[in-house]
């Protein structure tokens, strides 16, 4: 019974409760017996003897002469279940009614007596008669009017005389309790409904959830932890589709590119094998081809596996000192000679006093290549690629700034995601080349920035903390 969720909410919610309630109830019917029920009893029984004593101070004999005191009694005529006794000034029975158990006629004493002696109205239940009865006793003293203690006015009552009402205030308790469980069962169980039935969806929907084709989304309602749920699930499914666009757009680049490369390879193959080689400039223009497809199957080769490498775990760095000025124009002028050939303007501002950094040279050089490699690709002959470094506010920041057709806006927020090349599918690649830079900028604790309008160009910003 015990296994299900609902099952163990419900009983979390019914057993204080009933552990509680026989607690509560002995509790509230002994507050009730000795807090509301003997004291206002008690009080009745109080004013009844004050009147009877009020009475007794006109009649100063009936204080000394049993006779006349038994008279005043009878012509009181108190009916049962209330018995009067009459005590003089020394607690001796004076009066008392014909039915009065024998125990009860003894004189009085005790803490009871005492406190009567000092003019209070005293009261107390305890056990006493024959059959050891518990007797609510009222004791009244009597003074005259010149202060003179003329003796006492006892009242006795049998408790058992009066559980009738008890029991009714303990049936009313009891029945109390008793409904306030079945609503707590009723409500508790609805809850706990209202809680399982929204995690059997999950557990459904998680169960019957495809592991292709589109997102299976649930709606989110309930209490904020199922919807905290939902929005979890929700999201898995949202990322399995984007893991499922990632694993198409790899597949789809990779037949693609080295479709297009072997193709290259096969047709200067062709070539060569009909007679080419016996045309010497023709024979060194595809060899030098061929030399330039085998340069990029290397390089998608080195992409895809610096990707599996990053998949496996996080990207390892050599750190050296590094004269970042130094450097930089090393690496540049490889890229001045590539931007000539391709009848474009190069330009560079390397500050003298570029500080050194603790940086990977191999990884860094990666990074920066992917990134001018991008800007010399896009960029129409006459246009100029520019390389621009600065300090400040303890950063190093690298500027590689195009004059191309610039990336359209809803391009951007994707821009460095893997294999997504956006309005530049046809283009050659597989798509890694920014997604990679960002990965070795970022193991280095720096960012990557981009700034770009459509037909203006674009601006990618390397930066790199000094420590």
């Amino acid at each position: 019974m015990l296994r299900t969720f609902r099952s163990r909410l419900l009983l979390s919610m019914l057993l204080p409760f009933l552990l509680s309630a026989p607690i509560l109830g002995l509790t509230l019917t002994e507050l009730v017996e000795e807090r509301i029920l003997l004291p206002s009893l008690a009080q009745e029984m109080a004013d009844q003897g004050i009147l009877i004593a009020r009475l007794g101070t006109v009649l100063p004999e009936i204080w000394t002469d049993p006779a006349a005191a038994q008279a005043f009694l009878q012509a009181l005529a108190i009916r049962q279940p209330t018995q009067v006794l009459l005590l003089d000034s020394a607690g001796r029975l004076l009066a008392a009614p014909g039915e009065a158990q024998p125990g009860l006629r003894s004189f009085a004493g005790g803490p009871l007596f005492e406190r009567a002696q000092r003019g209070e109205v005293a009261w107390q239940a305890a056990l006493r008669g024959v059959d050891s009865d518990i007797i609510l006793d009222v004791l009244i003293p009597v003074t005259s009017e010149q202060g003179t203690r003329l003796g006492y006015v006892r009242l006795l009552r049998r408790l058992p005389d009066v559980t009738e009402g008890f029991r009714q205030v303990q049936r009313l308790v009891l029945g109390t309790l008793a409904m306030g469980l079945v609503l707590s069962g009723l409500f508790s169980w609805i809850l706990a409904q209202s809680l399982s039935r929204p995690l059997q969806q999950v557990t459904r929907a998680i169960a019957e959830a495809p592991l292709e084709g589109p997102a299976v989304t649930l709606s989110e309602s309930g209490p904020l932890e199922i919807r905290q749920l939902v929005q979890v699930f929700n999201r898995l499914q949202q990322r399995r589709v984007e893991l499922e666009e990632t694993r198409r757009l790899l597949l789809r680049s990779i037949v693609h590119e080295f479709g297009r490369l072997i193709g290259a390879l096969q047709a200067a193959l062709h070539a060569l094998q009909g007679g080419a080689m016996e045309n010497p400039p023709l024979r060194q223009e595809l060899l030098q081809g061929m030399s330039q497809v085998f340069g990029e199957l290397a390089r998608l080769l080195e992409d895809l596996a610096h990707l599996y490498r990053h998949s496996a775990g996080p990207l390892s760095l050599q750190r050296r000192h590094l004269e970042l000025g130094a450097w930089l124009r090393e690496q540049a002028a490889l890229w001045a000679g590539i931007a000539r050939e391709r009848s474009l303007h190069w330009k560079e501002e390397i500050p003298p006093d570029l500080p050194a950094i603790q940086a990977d040279p191999e990884r860094l050089a990666q990074a920066l290549e992917n990134l001018v490699d991008n800007a010399l690709k896009f960029t129409p002959p006459g246009g100029c690629v520019a390389l621009r470094a600065e300090s400040r506010d303890q950063e190093v920041r690298i500027h590689i700034q195009d004059t191309g057709p610039g990336i359209p806006p809803e391009d951007l927020p994707r821009l460095f995601e893997p294999f997504y090349r956006g309005s530049q599918e046809g283009r050659p690649g597989l798509g890694l080349g920014l997604f990679l830079a960002r990965m070795i900028v970022e193991a280095h604790g720096g960012h990557l920035e981009v700034e770009s309008r459509t037909g203006e160009g674009s601006r990618f910003t390397l930066i790199l903390p000094l420590k």
